[in-house]
C-alpha cells in the first residue's frame, strides 16, 4: 500500500534536485496557491507518483515531459520542463537536437516557439551558457547523398524492415520529390548531427505522436522503438508520462496500439 505520505516524501526529494534552479517567485507564474486541491494533485500525483514510477528513469522522462509541452505551446510549462531538463543534466545541444527533430513531427510553430522558450532558460545561468555549443559538422552537398545517408542511418537505427517500409509510404507514392528532400533532411543531416541516443530520440518521437493523436504512424514507431531498444514497460510509461501533460484519454488510445503491437511481436 502506498500512503500519501510517502508520495509527498518522493515528491520532496525529486524537488530538491529538480527545483535547484528555479528564479525567484517573483520571476515566476503565480501558479502555486490558486487552487490548492490542484497544487495537492500536483504533490502527490505528478511528483511524487508518476514521476517516480520505475521503468523509465528521469532523464527520459524529461525528454518525454519537454516533448509534450512544445506540442502544448505554453510558455509556462516549456520554461518549467527545459528548466527540469537542464538541471537534471540533459545538455543544451541535446534538447535543442531534440526540438530540431520534432521539427518534422510537430511543425515549424511549435518548434520555434520552444526554441524560443528554451533560449531563455539557458540564458538564466552561465554555466548553461557555455555548454550551449552549436555542432560544427559539414552538411552533405546533394540531396541524393542526403537520402543516401539517411537511409543507412534508419537501417542502423530502426532495421531493415523500417527502411524498405519508410521507401513505400504514401508520400514517396504520391510527393516522391517532397518525401525524398524530408527524408534527406531529416535522417541523412539532422540525426547524423544530433546527440541524442536511439532510445532518448524513441521516447520523444513516441510523445510527439501520442500527444499529436497520430495513432497509425504511433503504431508503427511503437515498432520501431521496440528495434532500437526500448522495452515494453519503457514505452508504457512514455505514454504514462505524456499523458499527465497532455491529457489521459491520449495514453489510453496509445496503450490500445501498444497492446497490439506487443501482441504481434510477442512481447
Amino acid at each position: 500500500m502506498t500512503t500519501t505520505k510517502e508520495l509527498d516524501k518522493k515528491a520532496d526529494d525529486l524537488r530538491a534536485v529538480i527545483d535547484r534552479h528555479l528564479p525567484p517567485p517573483s520571476a515566476r507564474a503565480p501558479i502555486a496557491g490558486l487552487y490548492p486541491d490542484a497544487d495537492h494533485i500536483a504533490t502527490e500525483l505528478m511528483w511524487g507518483g508518476i514521476w517516480n514510477e520505475p521503468d523509465l528513469d528521469h532523464r527520459l522522462r524529461s525528454i518525454a515531459t519537454i516533448t509534450a509541452q512544445a506540442v502544448n505551446g505554453f510558455d509556462f510549462g516549456l520554461h518549467h520542463q527545459c528548466r527540469v531538463g537542464l538541471t537534471l543534466g540533459i545538455p543544451p545541444q541535446t534538447i535543442k537536437a531534440m526540438l530540431l527533430e520534432l521539427r518534422f513531427w510537430i511543425g515549424v510553430p511549435n518548434t520555434v516557439f520552444a526554441f524560443l522558450k528554451l533560449q531563455e532558460v539557458i540564458n538564466e545561468r552561465k554555466e548553461w551558457q557555455a555548454m550551449d555549443v552549436p555542432v560544427d559538422a559539414p552538411w552533405l552537398p546533394t540531396v541524393e547523398e542526403k537520402v543516401k545517408r539517411g537511409r543507412e542511418l534508419v537501417r542502423k537505427e530502426w532495421g531493415e524492415k523500417a527502411d524498405q517500409e519508410m521507401a513505400k509510404t504514401v508520400t514517396h507514392e504520391l510527393a516522391p520529390g517532397a518525401a525524398a528532400m524530408v527524408d534527406g533532411y531529416h535522417y541523412g543531416e539532422v540525426w547524423s548531427r544530433s546527440p541524442l541516443t536511439a532510445r532518448e530520440r524513441m521516447v520523444s518521437i513516441l510523445t510527439a505522436l501520442m500527444c499529436r493523436g497520430h495513432q497509425k504512424q504511433l503504431r508503427r514507431q511503437i515498432g520501431y522503438a521496440l528495434d532500437a531498444g526500448l522495452t515494453r514497460r519503457e514505452i508504457c510509461e512514455t505514454f504514462a508520462q505524456s499523458g499527465w501533460y497532455r491529457g489521459w484519454p491520449y495514453v489510453e488510445d496509445a496503450l490500445e496500439e501498444a497492446k497490439e503491437v506487443f501482441a504481434e511481436r510477442g512481447v
